[in-house]
């Protein structure tokens, strides 16, 4: 699923200046009430009321409340790509490193961002593919430097895999308290690296195929 299908879910962004600025307070506001609130008992007119605005300014923008949480999903998705694209050029010079930093960055990223839990969470809302595909894509991307010779398909399988263990770090941290989740990141960061490392040094990769196969 491209971004031009995703925004299609959505009113035009509108073109004059104060129209983007309402706009920004309303994600803001929408922000702010799924972080406190959750999905569910967030309402269209306390979005509207939080941003100052008018129940039909809101409704001019996002026609209902699944269009706003879209947006802001996208918005974080968007994002974080944004965040990796800029890691390009300082990347680790191993994949272990790699793998360990990576989930640093995104459960940072999230972290700070109590609405995007919620959201990600929330099933009538941007398909969580598209999240997965984002993230992957750019995953890929930046795995390519380690591994330039690996086939695309093959590459792309192991981008996927890393970014479902990202994603399952972030769902198990939700699950226990704050204490288990600290050493379940600390965990996660450890098999992800160690299972990039070998899956893109041929010679680890050949070793450890070759022992499984005895």
């Amino acid at each position: 699923m491209t971004d031009s299908h995703v925004l299609s879910r959505r009113p035009k962004t509108p073109t004059q200046e104060r129209g983007e600025r309402r706009v920004a307070d309303l994600l803001r506001a929408a922000e702010h009430l799924f972080g406190t609130l959750g999905y569910e008992a967030t309402s269209m007119s306390g979005i509207a009321q939080l941003a100052g605005a008018s129940i039909g300014s809101l409704y001019q923008f996002f026609p209902s409340k699944e269009s706003i949480g879209s947006a802001l999903l996208l918005q974080y998705m968007n994002e974080l790509s944004d965040r990796l694209e800029r890691w390009k050029t300082v990347l680790p010079s191993s994949p272990r490193v790699f793998g360990q930093k990576l989930v640093t960055i995104v459960f940072d990223y999230v972290s700070q961002r109590p609405a995007c839990h919620v959201l990600a969470d929330t099933p009538s809302l941007v398909p969580q593919s598209y999240g997965m595909e984002k993230l992957s894509g750019s995953v890929q991307e930046l795995l390519s430097t380690f591994a330039p010779s690996m086939k695309v398909t093959e590459l792309s399988a192991v981008a996927l895999a890393a970014s479902l263990m990202v994603r399952a770090t972030l769902q198990g941290g939700r699950m226990v308290d704050s204490k288990r989740a600290a050493l379940l990141r600390r965990e996660m960061q450890q098999a992800l690296g160690s299972y990039l490392e070998e899956r893109l040094n041929p010679d680890v990769y050949r070793t450890a195929t070759t022992k499984m196969q005895r």
